[in-house]
C-alpha cells in the first residue's frame, strides 16, 4: 500500500525537466568571470596599500648615512636625578638610532663610553620615597 505522498513524489519524478532560458549559462559564466576579476583587483589593491605603507616611513624620513653621532653633555655629580634619567634616555635613543643606521663600531663605542661614564658618575642621592596608602 502506498501513501499519497509517495504517489506524488513518484509522479513528480516522472515529469520532464523544465527548459532553461536561452543564454543562461553564458550569463552565469560572465558573472563568475566578473566576480573573479573583482576579487583579483581587490587583492592587488590591498597588496599595493601594504607596500605603500611599508615604504612610506622611509620616503618621509630618509636615513641619514653621513650624520655624525649625537654628542650629549656628560652629567656631573651635582646633576639632579631627573636630568640624569633624561640624559640616559637620550643616550639610549642615540644608541638605538646608531644600530638602526648601521653606525660604525667607533661611533657606537663612543656612545657606550658616554653611557658608562654617565652611570658611573651618578652619585646623586635617591629621591625620598613617598608614603603609600594610609589605613584608616
Amino acid at each position: 500500500m502506498t501513501t499519497p505522498d509517495q504517489d506524488l513524489r513518484r509522479h513528480l519524478r516522472q515529469l520532464p525537466d523544465a527548459p532553461l532560458p536561452a543564454g543562461l549559462w553564458q550569463r552565469v559564466n560572465r558573472a563568475r568571470i566578473r566576480g573573479r576579476r573583482r576579487r583579483q583587483a581587490g587583492i592587488a589593491g590591498i597588496a599595493m596599500a601594504v607596500a605603500a605603507a611599508a615604504l612610506l616611513p622611509s620616503l618621509v624620513n630618509p636615513p641619514l648615512q653621513d650624520a655624525p653621532p649625537p654628542t650629549l653633555p656628560l652629567a656631573s655629580g651635582a646633576t639632579p636625578q631627573l636630568d640624569v634619567d633624561a640624559e640616559l634616555r637620550a643616550l639610549d635613543r642615540a644608541l638605538q638610532a646608531g644600530y638602526a643606521r648601521n653606525a660604525s663600531d667607533a661611533e657606537l663605542e663612543a656612545l657606550w663610553d658616554q653611557r658608562r661614564l654617565l652611570l658611573s658618575d651618578n652619585h646623586a642621592p635617591p629621591q625620598a620615597r613617598l608614603p603609600g596608602s594610609l589605613r584608616i
